[in-house]
């Protein structure tokens, strides 16, 4: 196996994303749990592009993330 940027293995990809969509929001299209595995290359274009108007504060980040850290 190929050693690509601390990965081993014989496929080429400089990393690679995983991406699991929870609902039809989530852009979920078939109805039970299944994740993609997306390989990446430096460049690719590819990525999240999510825009909140407005961004939400930080405080309100926070208290979101402790709350999912108590269901966990």
């Amino acid at each position: 196996m190929a050693d690509q940027g601390g990965r081993a293995s014989s496929l080429r990809t400089e990393g690679i994303n995983l991406f699991l969509a929870d609902g039809a929001a989530a852009g979920q299209e078939v109805f039970h749990t299944h994740l993609h595995v997306l390989p990446r290359f430096g460049g690719d274009g590819s990525g999240l592009n999510i825009r909140y108007d407005p961004p939400p504060a930080r405080r309100t980040l926070d208290a979101q993330a402790a709350e999912i850290s108590t269901r966990l």
